[in-house]
């Protein structure tokens, strides 16, 4: 067990540092185990601080050389070295102080501060590397302009980056060269960059709307740069879509994207030097899915779209993280839906939102989008702050509408250019925007956790349709009282014709936002009559998913019907698609756990035929509406998560559909063949009903599907059709299925994400021997430990998702995922405690023998020696 419990920091001790930094002129001489930092800082005392000239250093895993204030060095008398930083004991209210460190990067598994992936220097600074580089104040408030010269063997490293512009370079006569940046804009330290390597370049150049010309400049392994013009395209359609929507410019004269294997997240905004996880540049259609492809295009603008939302105005302190992230992404959302199909992309995004925030919102890591508190700061880059983040977001301009949403933006930028603020000051600026609209009520969203639940009620009497909306947001750790919500809700009242009616409220004050469609809830029981009803209507309610929650309301099976065939909102014929289906499967579960005999409702099966040949609705949408609501979600409709019988149930009802529309699935199938490759919404859509077709197909066991589903990888000219076949044979233990996985091993084992793939359709099998695979495939040679991506393309894959074979019955898998764990933490605490808390979160809502099982593991786990506080964290909320 921890010796001593790590404590947490809370957000209502921030106080504003006692001095702050002008420049920092950093030198890197780089060798693989004695890289040599040197850092010159002027420091000046704040003038808002009343604490004492002491100056505390956050440092972590360095050696310090030498340590010199205004050109005299201090002995070890003049300041106090400790394994969480460097204590300078006696400053002036100006200084120039020096310091010289030593750091290790090749052995910097952790892969925070500078590191080695593979043969390239790069940094991950967010949120509190920097310390492990220098000595220096590591958090967001500190900002100052940074001039970099780094100094590296010029065959090994004859590329080296930093932030900002290349003012100067030079050769030295051992091998060696030099180059210097310099960053014209102040920022904090976890913006900060540095990559070095031999790497190949892709080019390309983007005139801004003043007319400036901007390099751009991708950086990937060698033989990689075939793979990076979708992710150019992508950059100059964010910078083109930034300038149009919001009339933003890029402010430097160069913008470079490197691309690296060994990355714990997705992507960093280091200013002007962003460093990409590898899966989200590389993309070509022989190697990357559709979804690879749509993936890129989205990170690509995210990082792009922090220049200005997270680089020039920035975090105060890392409470505030959803005031760049929650933007960014709504940012990046907008972006994706006007480069693609917005009722998709709405799709999707609300599916990650149920299927993973929600659970989140309802589990033992439960925390508002601000939290008030952490252990460790790397265990909230969740789908809390970023996702619910920017549904919080886009309620503020469904209230404000998209004129005054950009209004808001506008002044926000005019208001803290240059600063480091919090999601008060962002608030602030679209209340001011906008007539000083009033959301006081509506902050309770940034600290209140939880998924608000409404319920319905509704009734229609002479001319009049009255609907009662009541509620209620569940207790969550640590917020037992909760307080209702002011939301913006999108409906619509559907006449038998399939038209919307008009709105007009007896009571007026809700007028200005019924007359675009939007209920302003606010109290925790209201009821809204509305006059001049014709006739009785169909309720379209929270239309695009205009709020996060979740809605419990009186529909019939008929009214759903009808919604799904006349809704003008496409988000809510989707829904109620999916609400059809939910209690279809529920029934289903419970016949399941009762020993009754299961069928299916054949009027269910006939509106899912009638989707697949309706020819009103293009393929993309299609697909996404035929899907069956996830096991997750049909799980958490439950107080215990009984996932082997919601697995059964599901299972059941596909494949009563597959038997009973076999002929419609396989000539649907046929009909979508691949005849020329892009990646345009129609294409994708096609590429992704045929697939759904033939995943239903081979539920029928037939061995002509099986052949089918092998065939189809023999011949795909692309990888979403080559893994969507393995992804159809994966489940049954047939030839056709060992062919496939083997030939294509032979034929990809070069090739690092394609492996990735390759290993997390294994993972995901249902088949009773997949942990004994999953323990085989350790063993390969494309597996390594070290390396994120590959490691949560098994092991996190296994976890986080195979409900099946996670859950067994023994407990097996749960020991597994908890010894993976352990021997993760000492390599990498991030990664680690992000595959315990997907694995593990659902302890408490799991069936009594389970949950015993997995208790076992959680207590071998929080009692283990020099655990780190990353993981600790996690599972001491888990068993809490």
């Amino acid at each position: 067990m921890k010796t001593e419990n790590p404590r947490p920091i809370y957000l209502k001790d921030y106080k504003v540092p006692n001095f702050l930094v002008e420049d920092i002129h950093l030198t890197f001489e780089l060798e693989d185990h004695k890289t040599i930092v040197s850092s010159k800082i002027t420091f000046h005392k704040n003038p808002e601080s009343n604490e004492g000239n002491q100056l505390f250093l956050n440092g972590e895993h360095m050696e310090l050389i030498s340590v010199a204030i205004d050109g005299e060095n201090l002995n070890t008398e003049g300041y106090e070295k400790s394994e969480k930083g460097l204590l300078i004991k006696e400053t002036k209210d100006k200084f120039l102080l020096e310091i010289t460190n030593q750091i290790d990067p090749a052995n910097n598994k952790a892969l925070e501060g500078l590191y080695k992936s593979g043969n390239i220097f790069c940094t991950q600074n967010e949120p509190e590397g920097f310390r492990r580089i220098t000595y220096y104040l590591d958090r967001p408030d500190v900002m100052a302009k940074f001039t970099t010269k780094i100094i590296g063997d010029k065959k090994k490293y004859p590329i080296m980056l930093s932030n900002g512009n290349p003012i100067a370079k030079g050769e030295l006569d051992n091998g060696k060269h030099w180059i210097e940046w310099e960053d014209p804009f102040k920022k904090p330290a976890y913006l900060y960059a540095l990559v070095a390597g031999d790497l190949g370049l892709v080019k390309d150049t983007f005139t801004t709307m003043s007319g400036r010309e901007i390099a751009l400049e991708i950086y990937v392994d060698k033989g990689n740069e075939d793979k990076c013009d979708h992710a150019m395209e992508s950059l100059k359609k964010s910078m083109k879509w930034d300038e149009q929507r919001y009339s933003l410019e890029y402010d430097l004269d160069i913008y470079m994207i490197v691309a690296v294997d060994s990355f714990n997240m997705g992507a960093m905004e280091n200013k002007g030097l962003n460093i990409f996880n590898t899966s989200c540049v590389l993309a070509k259609q022989e190697t990357a899915t559709d979804n690879d492809f749509l993936s890129v295009e989205g990170v690509i603008g995210h990082e792009y779209f922090h220049n200005w939302t997270g680089n020039r105005v920035t975090c105060r302190d890392w409470f505030q993280l959803t005031l760049k992230e929650g933007l960014t992404v709504f940012r990046d959302q907008e972006f994706s839906s006007d480069m693609n199909s917005r009722a998709v992309k709405r799709i999707e995004d609300v599916g990650i939102v149920r299927d993973y925030q929600f659970q989140e919102d309802s589990g033992p890591t439960a925390h508002p989008i601000k939290p008030d508190q952490y252990i460790q700061m790397n265990n909230f880059y969740t789908l809390t702050v970023y996702d619910k983040g920017a549904e919080v977001i886009r309620m503020i301009q469904t209230f404000l509408g998209v004129d005054g949403f950009r209004k808001g933006m506008d002044k926000y930028f005019e208001l803290f250019d240059g600063q480091a603020v919090t999601t008060e000051d962002f608030i602030h600026a679209m209340s001011v925007a906008n007539n000083n609209f009033d959301f006081t009520q509506f902050k309770s969203w940034y600290s209140q956790a939880g998924t608000p639940q409404l319920t319905l009620d509704w009734k229609y009497s002479d001319g009049e349709y009255s609907l009662t909306v009541t509620q209620m947001t569940p207790s969550t750790p640590g917020q037992v009282e909760k307080l209702p919500l002011h939301m913006p809700i999108a409906i619509g009242l559907v006449n038998s014709k399939g038209e919307d009616l008009p709105l007009k409220l007896k009571d007026s004050s809700n007028q200005n936002f019924i007359e675009r469609g939007v209920l302003e809830i606010r109290k925790e029981k209201e009821t809204f009559v509305f006059t001049g009803i014709n006739e009785e209507p169909t309720l379209s309610f929270n239309r695009e998913f205009s709020a996060p929650i979740k809605v419990k309301a009186p529909y019939t099976n008929d009214q759903l019907l009808f919604l799904m065939a006349n809704d003008n909102d496409n988000f809510n014929k989707y829904e109620a698609a999916q609400m059809y289906a939910k209690e279809l499967l529920k029934k289903t579960v419970i016949d399941v756990q009762s020993n009754n005999e299961l069928k299916v409702d054949q009027r269910f099966i006939e509106a899912y035929g009638s989707l697949l040949n309706d020819k009103n609705i293009d393929d993309y949408f299609r697909s996404l509406v035929l899907t069956l609501p996830t096991i997750k979600t049909i799980a958490s409709e439950f107080e215990v998560y009984d996932f082997q019988s919601v697995i059964k149930a599901k299972d059941f009802v596909m494949t009563e559909i597959a038997k009973k529309l076999e002929d419609t699935l396989l000539e649907n199938y046929n009909s979508r063949e691949e005849k020329s490759f892009d990646v345009r919404p129609e294409s994708i859509g096609r590429r992704s009903t045929r697939n759904k077709c033939l995943n239903l197909l081979v539920l029928t066991e037939k061995e002509e599907y099986f052949k089918l589903a092998y065939e189809q990888r023999a011949n795909a000219t692309n990888m979403t059709d080559e893994i969507a076949a393995l992804n159809a044979l994966v489940d049954y233990k047939n030839e056709y299925k060992d062919k496939a996985f083997s030939e294509f091993y032979k034929k990809w084992k070069n090739e690092t994400l394609v492996m990735q793939k390759w290993l997390s359709t294994q993972a995901l099998s249902h088949c009773d021997d997949t942990l004994d695979k999953v323990k085989e495939l350790e063993n390969d040679e494309v597996f390594n430990f070290e390396v994120p991506n590959i490691l949560r393309s098994l092991v996190g894959v296994f976890g986080g998702h195979n409900l099946k074979q996670f859950h067994r019955a023994d407990g097996k898998s749960y020991e597994y995922i908890s010894e993976r764990v352990l021997k993760v933490d000492k390599i990498n605490p991030d990664i680690a405690s992000r595959i315990a808390k997907s694995s593990f979160s659902d302890f408490k809502k799991l069936p009594q023998n389970l949950q015993k099982l997995m208790k076992v593991e959680l207590d071998k786990i929080i009692a283990t020696e020099k655990l780190s506080d990353n993981t600790y964290e996690i599972v001491s909320k888990i068993l809490k």
